[in-house]
């Protein structure tokens, strides 16, 4: 005998249908993955000089909690679900991290970029809060999606208690095609440009301030 099934049952039952995609993914999570993803950002060649910068101290990343762990986010009309038969290899947090990270220590010589876990002392405090970290389907279930990777920063100087500067970053880039592996690799073009673009940013406002360490003459 079968069960019944509640309007709400059917309800999901006709989205999963509606939104599932070709080539393998599905907006429902499956309960092991297929594959585990890492971002490969490309950082530029290290610049960094003797004379050594500033100390920041770049705190983990804040993500609401469709964000923080390690699913591949998608958005289909406002609605987050999320990849099947993939994940990431770490928290997404983490991942995009480790990229802000590795690109300050290549392309910004006037920071010497710390994690927390280093318990360094330190002036200055990069707060960032994860706002987007998804795939889109803006141009409906078959078409390539478009990644949006928005990050808002806060540069904030311990001595005096304030807040040095603030910016949001926001990076798109479209996916190459509707499948798993194009999807990751537009993360990664995503995630790499933030990176970069956060790493000249918090260089550019230790520069100008009052105080900027030796490595800005160069």
């Amino acid at each position: 005998m079968s069960r019944p099934v509640s309007r709400a049952g059917l309800a999901a039952a006709a989205f999963a249908a509606l939104i599932a995609l070709p080539g393998c993914i599905s907006l429902l999570p499956e309960t092991e993955p297929d594959a585990l993803y890492r971002l490969t950002t490309q950082s530029a060649p290290e610049t960094r000089t003797a004379a050594g910068g500033e100390t920041v101290v770049i705190d983990r990343i804040a993500a609401p909690r469709g964000l923080a762990g390690d699913r591949i986010a998608l958005e289909r009309d406002g609605r987050i679900a999320y990849m099947a038969g993939a994940a990431w290899l770490s928290p997404a947090p983490q991942l995009l991290h480790s990229a802000i990270v590795e690109a300050v220590q290549a392309q910004a010589p006037a920071i010497t970029p710390a994690r927390v876990q280093d318990g360094v002392s330190a002036r200055y405090t990069l707060d960032l809060e994860l706002r987007h970290f998804e795939a889109v389907y803006d141009a409906g279930s078959n078409a390539a999606p478009r990644v949006q990777v928005t990050l808002i920063s806060r540069l904030i100087d311990r001595q005096t208690r304030a807040i040095a500067a603030s910016r949001t970053l926001g990076v798109s880039r479209q996916a190459s095609a509707n499948r798993q592996s194009a999807i990751v690799e537009a993360f990664s073009a995503a995630s790499g440009e933030v990176a970069s673009q956060l790493a000249d940013w918090a260089e550019g406002v230790i520069c100008e301030g009052d105080e900027a360490p030796q490595a800005c003459a160069g």
